[in-house]
């Protein structure tokens, strides 16, 4: 099955920061319905819940959150420790707030969590002059919120929809089930009527879109590993120097090893040549592609190409 490198450390410390509030309130709640709320594959819940679980002032178990999971069911409560009222500078007050802002403005998190009254409750205490100096703001493509509509709305959607493929763009008939964002991007999730299959559409190659005026019933699904349902697709073997390990974490990646030498032998799902030419070009001598045989010169072909344009102008 496919699936991603590591996910980066910042992306998962900000969804911890609105997951445990939520946990908080409910106690004892299961993987599954967990992992629904917060979009996330029930794996890498299971990794972040792991990881909060050795958080505390110190290692000292007294001091531990008290968080664990048994039989698919996440039990979380706090130690005495954390049941004591915190004594905050006015600088470490405002910097709580900014970074509970920061999390709070992410897709899980809604105005009536726990997070957002807490938020509410320091800046009651730090006064008017130092909250209204705090405005933290994730951008969002335009497209984002009338998509989220449209899911909520159950609304069929037609796109325009362009796939760097064939440099052109074709109409899309679907049934959005979410909207999400995954690193640097923003995706649409949903049925295509066409395909009569679940498909994952880049919200920046979205030329143009409408309502179809129609309604569906697709269920909603949990989000699969990228390309789990397209074994299909084709893989190239590439050995990357240990300092270029950068490139597992946004990529979707079928196999990982660390050779002696400290290098990395990665397998990676290759959805189009031209994806495959871009990569190449940013790892340049870092990296070489070791299988399938006739992959080998696409690095050196594509730079090639470049230099003969760039003598051109």
């Amino acid at each position: 099955m496919s699936r991603r490198g590591p996910r980066p450390v910042n992306e998962r410390l900000r969804g911890l920061l609105v997951m445990l509030p939520w946990l908080a309130e409910r106690q004892v709640v299961s993987t599954e319905e967990m992992a629904a709320h917060f979009d996330l594959p029930v794996d890498d819940l299971v990794a972040d819940l792991t990881l909060a679980s050795m958080c505390g002032i110190s290692q000292d178990p007294r001091h531990l959150i008290d968080l664990y999971i048994d039989e698919g069911m996440v039990h979380f409560g706090l130690t005495k420790y954390f049941e004591r009222p915190l004594r905050l500078s006015q600088a470490e007050a405002a910097s709580l707030v900014v970074a509970a802002k920061a999390a709070s403005a992410l897709p899980s998190a809604d105005e009536s969590d726990a997070l957002s009254r807490a938020i509410r409750k320091i800046e009651a205490v730090l006064g008017a002059d130092a909250v209204n100096t705090v405005d933290v703001q994730i951008d969002l493509p335009e497209t984002v919120p009338p998509l989220r509509d449209a899911v909520t709305d159950r609304a069929v959607v037609v796109l325009e929809y362009w796939t760097p493929d064939s440099g052109r763009t074709a109409r899309r008939v679907v049934e959005p089930i979410e909207v999400f964002s995954d690193g640097p991007h923003w995706y649409l999730r949903g049925i295509d009527r066409d395909q009569r299959a679940e498909r994952t559409y880049r919200v920046d190659r979205i030329a143009e879109w409408t309502r179809s005026g129609e309604q569906h019933s697709a269920p909603f699904t949990p989000r699969r590993d990228w390309f789990a349902d397209a074994p299909e697709l084709p893989d190239v073997t590439v050995v990357i120097e240990s300092g270029w390990r950068w490139v597992i974490e946004p990529y979707p990646v079928r196999s990982v090893d660390e050779l002696p030498d400290g290098s990395l032998r990665v397998r990676l799902v290759v959805t189009n040549r031209r994806w495959l030419e871009r990569l190449l070009v940013r790892l340049g001598t870092h990296a070489r592609v070791e299988t399938p045989l006739d992959r080998r010169a696409v690095g050196k072909d594509i730079a090639e190409v470049m230099l003969i344009r760039y003598r051109m102008t």
